[in-house]
């Protein structure tokens, strides 16, 4: 026993004088199924061009509306994730202030859900249509700070209607439409990007409304464009952690001379969010709550469910012809009292248009 101990001894001294390296241990293998990220910033954020002309003899009226809406997700301030789109919806109107199109105001897909229809390949130099250039960008995108995306170089065609065209070597043969707008929205994105946990999945999609009216002797004509737009993140386990929804609400007007009345100013075009207290819905709110306070409960509401226990979410209609699909939820009642139906749309949307973040 005791030459036992004293071997014991002598070989543990030898070890500790060893001047040999110690073997390090092998790196662990990667899972093959990623796993959900620590805390990573999304967010979503849009920009509203108007384009107006009044009706002529040559020419029908016009009323165009470009809500491009932009999702990020961000490590640090590198873009890690961004999904692009735009909903471009166009009304026409008559000299003599009659609705002459859409004729179907309850077709409102945006740019990428038209694909291949959309109609930019005839006029493409590069043979490419709009999904497929906005695809190239946001590649091009990823892996660079928002400052950088912002500062890249672009160049003007000088035909009146192509400014802010990438001039960056890699995207020459990809991309050679206009971004100024996809990086506003990318730069309004980040700035209202939110630290979220466990995001393994996010989704973006958006639903438009579209109400029109003939101009009359009493009361101007109009259309009304109603993009709501979408965020959404889920957990591991198919949780929603984040929601973040906004509407771009904007209406042109004519009389019924085919002349556009309103708005003066086509270049104020903020979302509901962004109008804040000034959106005007509190004096006619029976909680006494406006709509962004409404819209932050809602938001609220849906972290914790899956998409499809949010969306399935009993709901009911107030009778009074502008009020479906009311949340009928003992939760909300002293919260939301608005329409959310056309945000239950915009979140379906997004759910079908998931992408694993890696």
């Amino acid at each position: 026993m005791k030459k036992l101990i004293a071997l014991l001894i002598a070989a543990m001294a030898l070890a500790g004088c060893s001047s040999a390296p110690a073997t390090p241990s092998a790196t662990p293998a990667a899972s093959e199924t990623p796993a959900a990220t620590g805390a990573l910033k999304v967010g979503i954020g849009s920009v509203t061009t108007l384009s107006v002309a009044d009706a002529t003899a040559d020419a029908e009226g016009k009323a165009q509306f470009n809500t491009t809406y932009a999702t990020v997700v961000l490590e640090g301030d590198v873009i890690k994730y961004v999904s692009i789109d735009t909903a471009q919806n166009t009304g026409k109107f008559s000299t003599a202030g009659a609705v002459t199109a859409p004729e179907d105001i309850t077709v409102t897909p945006t740019k990428k859900e038209k694909g291949a229809d959309y109609g930019m390949l005839s006029a493409s130099e590069i043979g490419k249509e709009w999904f497929e250039q906005i695809a190239a960008f946001e590649e091009y995108a990823v892996g660079k700070t928002v400052a950088e995306l912002a500062a890249m170089p672009t160049l003007d065609k000088g035909d009146g209607n192509h400014t802010a065209v990438p001039d960056v070597e890699e995207l020459k043969t990809s991309v050679t439409m206009t971004v100024g707008d996809y990086i506003k929205a990318v730069e309004v994105a980040a700035a209202n990007a939110q630290e979220v946990e466990g995001v393994a999945q996010v989704g973006t999609g958006s639903f438009t409304s579209l109400s029109t009216a003939d101009a009359t002797a009493d009361k101007d004509g109009q259309f009304q464009a109603n993009t709501s737009f979408a965020v959404v993140a889920l957990d591991a386990d198919g949780k929603i952690v984040f929601t973040n929804i906004d509407t771009a609400q904007n209406t042109v007007k004519f009389s019924t001379a085919g002349a556009v009345t309103a708005p003066e100013d086509i270049t104020k075009t903020p979302t509901k969010k962004e109008k804040g207290a000034d959106y005007g819905m509190l004096s006619a709110s029976e909680i006494g709550k406006e709509w962004f306070e409404q819209i932050a409960a809602f938001e609220a509401y849906t972290v914790g469910k899956t998409v499809a226990e949010v969306i399935e979410m009993p709901t009911f209609d107030k009778g009074d012809g502008n009020h479906t699909a009311v949340p009928e939820v003992e939760e909300l009642k002293s919260s939301v009292t608005m329409t959310v139906g056309d945000y239950l749309k915009a979140l379906s949307i997004a759910a079908n248009n998931l992408t694993e973040i890696k």
